[in-house]
């Protein structure tokens, strides 16, 4: 036994004699033998030999995709410096247990060497951001559009994201099995809600198959309307909307609600209906108020609440959807009497005359006459004429007369009204009550000087009033504690407009007193205008000539014989000058140029 020990270590001291300074044999890397090499010839070996054959590329894939690259662009590398160096450590350094079993491997020959492998993860990721830019793009939804009533879709796409950090985690576990020939790429899947919109596109072209039929509800005597959006209006307002609930993702078919909410507006015009008190006529017989016309519910749209309504029957497949209005009811009920009201007897009446008036003229004083006959005045209130009369048109029953219009009479629509204000006017001017806009008329016009009869008074001159919708307004103040009713009649057989106000007295009364025209301007030169469309010797007078003038009017108002008021009008008049327009074939006038 003592002999074997002794034969052993002199084996062992021997074979580290024999191999000082170089790698112990049976060492390899890669199959190339280190054994007996120096650490700088293992070194040039691993360098030379090694390395160089070993695989450099790399691919990474991601479903049916390619990307090519290599280890220098990832950042791995091979340190043969600590290869050769570990290589020239086995046998000769560790705990026993590691040397006794590095040695059983030198003397089987069968010790291979690990590779020492290098990784910067930031040259790694700067490959992969570069590779992310072709791979990643946003998630999109399936979209459609419309070309008429035609419905288009376009097939969403998924998101796509490369996960740098994943697949860094990827390359290092490929560092460690040493198998870099194939790397998955970890790539985050975003998907749309809706991927393929066609299905929907179906249920948006079903629904407009058919039109959507918007209403009005038959409530306070209104009667049903309906309003039918065809497909040609309908495609373009519509939209899937996406709804998230308790994790439940669904999809419906609503309307666009600026698209909606515009339509809506414009309805609006058309629905919405002003609130109007009942209409009366006093009975001077019975001193009663008699109903004239039913008071009107006004009603006005309700847009928040009919986007709703017409949303949720929409989304629950229906093609019809009432709209919501919210309602105002008149301040008086037809059932309203005259003592509840304050209208109790006649407290003040104006006429005006329109001797010479023609046949449009007439019409149009009693057209606009005919708005007012029957309206109520509330205390407190002011009232505007322009806003009772509304439109002036054809439309409404009017018709063409002469005007003044940017400084010339002229024919236009409406022609006649200004009658009826300057009687409104008088009425508000002798009863008492504020007058708080009011407009004279350009120049004198001798309607509104007329007495019964026909004759004309110049101290009329300066009760006149214009109205010209919805410029020129004429306004005044009920200031009384009682509501006024008022009545409008013309009389054509006697050329006479008459204006009453019922209501109650207060004990107010008026003076007034006119300076009369005064700073009198003579009328400019009479013109002469040449108008083909006239007959053959044909002469037209357009205008009429009228003095320039200024007048005063002073109203002292009393109630109870104890003034309370006093407000002046003062009115300028321009002079103004006769035109003719004279036909071909007149000789002997001076033509003027326009």
């Amino acid at each position: 036994m003592l002999v074997f020990l002794l034969l052993t270590t002199l084996l062992f001291v021997g074979f580290h004699i024999w191999y000082a300074g170089r790698i112990f044999p049976g060492i390899s890397f890669y199959n190339i033998n280190l054994g007996g090499l120096t650490k700088q010839e293992a070194l040039q070996t691993i360098q030379t030999q090694v390395i160089p054959s070993l695989p450099q590329n790399v691919t990474f894939v991601y479903q049916d995709g390619s990307w090519d690259s290599n280890l220098l662009e990832l950042g791995i590398s091979y340190d043969p410096q600590q290869i050769a160096d570990y290589a020239f450590s086995i046998g000769r350094s560790g705990s026993p247990a590691i040397w006794l079993g590095d040695t059983i491997a030198i003397l089987s020959e069968n010790k291979i060497v690990s590779p020492t492998i290098l990784f910067d993860e930031n040259i790694a990721a700067g490959t992969l951001n570069q590779i992310a830019q072709q791979i990643d793009q946003p998630v999109e939804e399936a979209r459609l559009s419309f070309e008429g009533s035609n419905v288009i879709t376009a097939r969403g796409q998924i998101g796509r994201t490369l996960d740098v950090e994943q697949t860094l985690k990827a390359i290092q576990q490929a560092i460690r099995e040493q198998n870099f020939s194939t790397i998955p790429l970890a790539v985050i899947e975003t998907p749309p809600d809706i991927l393929d919109a066609e299905p929907y596109a179906q249920t948006i072209r079903e629904f407009l198959s058919s039109d959507f039929i918007l209403t009005t509800p038959e409530e306070f005597n209104h009667e049903k309307e309906e309003q039918h959006l065809k497909a040609e209006v309908l495609s373009p307002m519509l939209e899937l909307v996406k709804e998230e609930q308790d994790g439940q993702i669904t999809i419906d078919l609503q309307f666009q609600e600026f698209v909606l909410e515009n339509l809506l507006n414009d309805l609006a015009k058309k629905y919405n209906i002003t609130t109007e008190n009942p209409r009366f006529i006093f009975n001077d017989t019975t001193g009663e108020i008699e109903l004239y016309q039913n008071g009107v519910t006004g009603r006005t749209l309700n847009m928040s609440a009919s986007v709703s309504a017409i949303q949720q029957q929409i989304a629950a497949g229906s093609h019809e959807a009432a709209l919501v209005f919210d309602y105002t009811s008149p301040s008086v009920a037809d059932t309203a009497t005259g003592s509840e009201l304050g209208i109790t007897e006649l407290v003040v009446s104006q006429s005006t005359y329109f001797y010479g008036s023609n046949s449009a003229r007439v019409q149009n004083i009693k057209t606009a006459a005919s708005r007012f006959l029957g309206i109520l005045v509330a205390p407190g209130e002011v009232f505007s004429m322009a806003h009772y009369i509304g439109e002036v048109s054809l439309d409404t029953g009017f018709t063409e007369a002469l005007i003044i219009y940017n400084g010339k009479t002229i024919e236009g629509v409406g022609g006649g009204v200004c009658q009826v204000s300057t009687t409104l006017f008088r009425t508000a001017f002798f009863g008492g009550y504020p007058i708080l806009e009011r407009y004279p008329h350009a120049y004198r016009v001798s309607y509104y000087e007329q007495k019964a009869g026909g004759y004309v008074d110049s101290d009329l001159a300066g009760l006149d009033a214009t109205v010209y919708v919805p410029l020129v307004d004429l306004q005044f103040q009920n200031d009384s504690p009682y509501w006024i009713l008022m009545e409008a009649y013309v009389y054509p057989e006697f050329n006479q407009i008459e204006w009453k106000f019922y209501s109650t007295s207060d004990g107010r009364s008026v003076e007034w007193q006119t300076t009369g025209p005064t700073n009198i301007v003579d009328p400019p030169e009479t013109k002469y205008y040449l108008n083909t469309d006239l007959d053959e010797g044909e002469i037209k007078q357009v205008d009429w000539e009228a003095e320039g003038s200024d007048v005063q009017v002073d109203r002292w108002i009393y109630q109870n014989s104890i003034l309370t008021a006093h407000d002046q009008f003062i009115t300028h008049y321009e002079p103004w000058g006769a035109v003719y327009e004279i036909g071909p074939g007149v000789d002997g006038y001076p033509i003027s140029e326009e």
